[in-house]
Parts: structure tokens; sequence; C-alpha cells
């Protein structure tokens, strides 16, 4: 019988199924509590991180001890390449020294966490511990911006914006060249959530091309928000 908390062969959510609405439930409810409390998160901004910091990194000790006792970490699946646990890091990093050029590529990275929530791909149920991991791993990927935008003062700039989208770019080639090597699935190349039929020459400047608009999107987005509180 499979475990249906802990197996590998556990099933997986489908898009907009309850287990998909549940996550998405919990993240806007956690959004909302950020833009609601907005002076006592101001006020106790450096508990809050604390918290947020301990969470992150339990977190880490739940994902990598998933994959070290159910897959043998299996170097396939299991090493930190995969763009939301580079976030992750990200987020942890920041977290613990304030380095807001961190926090610029963390923001930018977001619009995947913020896809991988509308379009779930292999992501088991929320009673599961990867489950779990990815809600957790996400939220956090999701909310830290607006937390530091909140507490902080932090905003991204256009530098910023270019910064982050030449890291990720230099990310793509890398796990590009890298996944063949060992039957890698990072960035999803391998399973892909859309267009699986189309050729490398085709996919790969479209993932350029449509994080380049995203990337932009998510910078302009800020910018008008800061006009409209003016």
């Amino acid at each position: 019988m499979i475990n249906q908390s802990w197996s590998e062969e556990a099933p997986f959510i489908a898009p907009f199924d309850i287990h998909h609405l549940v996550y998405i439930i919990i993240v806007v409810a956690l959004l909302g509590l950020l833009l609601f409390n907005k002076e006592k998160i101001k006020s106790n901004a450096h508990r809050i991180g604390a918290v947020i910091l301990t969470i992150s990194i339990l977190q880490q000790i739940m994902l990598y001890s998933w994959y070290i006792f159910e897959t043998g970490f299996n170097i396939s699946e299991s090493l930190p390449l995969h763009i939301s646990r580079i976030s992750s890091l990200l987020g942890i990093y920041f977290i613990m020294t304030k380095n807001f050029k961190v926090l610029d590529v963390l923001f930018f990275f977001s619009i995947f966490a913020y896809g991988s929530f509308l379009y779930p791909q292999r992501i088991y149920e929320i009673t599961h511990i990867m489950g779990l991991s990815f809600l957790i791993n996400h939220a956090i990927t999701i909310l830290l911006p607006y937390f530091a935008y909140i507490a902080f003062g932090w905003r991204p700039t256009f530098k910023s914006f270019i910064r982050a989208y030449v890291i990720f770019v230099v990310y793509l080639m890398f796990v590009y060249l890298l996944n063949p090597l060992i039957d890698g699935n990072y960035f999803y190349l391998k399973y892909r959530p859309f267009l699986d039929n189309w050729s490398d020459y085709l996919y790969i400047p479209g993932v350029l091309i449509i994080t380049f608009i995203g990337f932009l999107l998510f910078y302009r987005v800020v910018k008008l928000i800061e006009r409209a509180r003016r």
C-alpha cells in the first residue's frame, strides 16, 4: 500500500482540483494578512523575519530529508537546481543578511512561483511531505518581496531587472547543458509544462523571450503601484 503522505508513488494534484485550490487559498490568505497588517509588520519586522527564516530552514531540512530517505538522493531531481529551490536559498540569505541585491533576484524569480501555483506540475497533495514543502517554499518566495516592501521600504529598480534577467539566462543555459548529463529535469526542461512537442531551438528562445517580458511586467507593475500611491 502506498503511503500517501510520504511515498514517491503518491498521486500528483491536477490543475484547479480541490487540492490546488487549497494551495491558492492559503497563499491569498497569507498575502491578505501582510497587506492588512502593515504597521504591525513594520514594528515587528525582525521578529517576523526570524520566524520566516526558521520556517525556511525547516522546509529545507524536510525537502532534502525526503530526497535522501525516499529516493536515495537521485541527482536527477534532488539537487538544489530547480529555480524554486534557488529562490528558497536566496530568501534565506536575504533574511540573514538583508542584502537587497539578493532580494532583487528573488523578486523576479518569483514569477515562476506564481506560475507553479497557477499551473502546478508534478506536485503532491498538501498532506504529502513534499506537498507541504512545495507550499512553504513557494509561499515564502511569493510573499517575501511583499514583506520587504512593507517592512524595509525595498523597491526593485530597472538595474535589478536587468541583473536578474542576466542571472536567469546563465541559469537556464547551465541546466540546459547539465540535464542531459544526469538525466535531470531542472527548470522542467525534460517534463515540460507546455509545448512539449517543440524543439529546443524554439522552446529555449521562447522561454527567454517570455521570461524577459514577465520580468519587465513585474517591474512595471511595481512602478505603477508606486505612482498610484503618490
